[in-house]
């Protein structure tokens, strides 16, 4: 069986086992608003790069190796339900598909404004006792004067790797210097400040630039070395006339813009990797670390070169697939790997579970506990045009070894092209059994048609 390859991480890199190692696992879905109590609720850290691909990116980043990837559960089929930064993140914060945010793109003001915050981590852990923290981006348009709700404590900023503003407790402060040392100062002393009330669990999430566009290594980074790079068989594919005219039409992507922009995206991830030492040091000072449930991923991928493509948005797998590794000394299995489907509306109902919270929901969740629910035999992907791309919408069901996209025209939304990938035989994605003039070898499209336009506009524990 041919295999996707992933950068290799020594032997740091965790062992393989079937999956998650949690609590034993009923045999039906587990109602996320509806769980047991816990005698000791754990503190929470997210941390949540921007635009970080799980393909070779873990390489420069040994702490997060050691703390996340030795010491917790990372996951092989980490997705991003929408490829795309604001959708994204309303999307982690809610539990809920943009279909049902309404926020399916980026630039969309009014409807982030109107975005309800208490329905998201930050209001529900609120809610149920904790003391919350955001250190980094929140929402983009969301304005760096605009207090974000249900956090006791804040330092946003709204992008940029030199010299950014942040919204400190209601106070536009600058910084002066690499952006990540500011994030650093405010989450340790936020954490530093929540000890005062050991008592009561806190939820500190971290959002940094790295490694978003403008690529800006901190300046103790800008020569550093980096991995050999990785060229997988898609890379510059030379024949795409099985894709869809959004891929057909693109020419090769030169050396010099892929080899400058993974170089400078890895060098930016090396400084992420120094901020998460600094938090999980602080953790370990406070004495912590033992109570903490603790998150790292990101809010989309990014492809380099495959199918001929640098950028995110795309149906792909370098570009839905997203890190994503697991810590809970005690709960979840450490040094080990999961195969499970997971996405990022799967956090929320996780949290509370673990938090032991059951709250009055005030939308249906569409995720599902990686806790305690029965693993999906498929997810729902999902892009909506976005006013800052001209790239067409799609929608796409993804199973453990296949992947079914169907293209949209964005005038009308009628059905214009369908991809179908076996990702056994073909795990690069180069040959679309539904364009590849072979007879006989196309999967049942009716009934992928079905299931999809059924998941396109599904609402909670309907949703796949």
């Amino acid at each position: 069986m041919s295999r996707r390859r992933r950068w290799p991480l020594g032997l740091s890199l965790i062992a393989l086992i079937g999956s998650v190692a949690l609590v034993p696992i009923p045999p039906q879905r587990a109602a996320s608003a509806d769980v047991a109590a816990v005698p000791s609720p754990p503190n929470i850290l997210i941390i949540n790069t921007d635009d970080q691909r799980y393909a070779e990116t873990l390489a420069v980043m040994p702490h997060v190796r050691s703390f996340f990837g030795q010491g917790g559960t990372e996951f092989t089929n980490a997705m991003v339900t929408t490829s795309l930064c604001c959708p994204s993140r309303t999307s982690m914060f809610s539990g809920r598909y943009s279909h049902n945010t309404g926020i399916t793109g980026n630039g969309l003001t009014d409807l982030v404004a109107a975005f309800d915050q208490d329905a998201t981590i930050q209001g529900y852990l609120q809610d149920g006792g904790y003391n919350t923290a955001i250190v980094g981006k929140f929402l983009n348009t969301y304005p760096l004067s605009r207090d974000p709700l249900n956090w006791n404590r804040w330092a946003t900023f709204t992008g940029g790797y030199n010299n950014p503003s942040f919204n400190v407790d209601s106070t536009v402060r600058s910084t002066s210097g690499y952006y990540a040392g500011s994030m650093g100062t405010y989450a340790t002393t936020f954490l530093r400040d929540f000890e005062a009330q050991d008592a009561k669990p806190w939820l500190l999430y971290v959002a940094p630039q790295a490694p978003h566009s403008g690529y800006v290594p901190e300046g103790k980074y800008a020569n550093a070395a980096v991995p050999p790079a990785v060229h997988p068989p898609s890379w510059n594919e030379s024949d795409v006339s099985d894709k869809p005219k959004q891929v057909r039409w693109r020419s090769l992507v030169s050396t010099t813009d892929y080899d400058t922009r993974r170089t400078q995206m890895l060098r930016t991830l090396m400084s992420v990797d120094d901020l998460v030492d600094q938090i999980t040091a602080q953790m370990a000072t406070l004495g912590e670390t033992s109570d903490t449930l603790a998150i790292f991923t990101s809010d989309n991928g990014y492809m380099w070169a495959e199918h001929r493509i640098m950028d995110k948005r795309f149906p792909y797998l370098e570009s839905v697939e997203v890190p994503l590794l697991v810590r809970w000394p005690g709960h979840v299995a450490a040094g080990a790997t999961s195969p499970e489907l997971v996405t990022q509306v799967d956090l929320l109902p996780t949290l509370l579970e673990a938090a032991g919270i059951s709250p009055s929901l005030r939308y249906p969740l569409d995720g599902q506990s990686i806790v305690s629910a029965t693993p999906r035999s498929e997810v729902l992907l999902e892009y909506f045009k976005s006013s800052d791309s001209k790239l067409a919408p799609w929608a796409s069901l993804r199973g453990p070894t296949w992947q079914y996209t169907e293209w949209y025209d964005t005038a009308t939304g009628a059905l214009v092209f369908r991809e179908y990938y076996d990702l056994v035989n073909d795990p690069y994605q180069l040959t679309n059994v539904l364009n590849d003039n072979v007879v006989g070898n196309e999967p049942d499209v009716a009934a992928l048609h079905a299931r999809l336009t059924t998941a396109r506009s599904c609402v909670g524990a309907n949703c796949p």
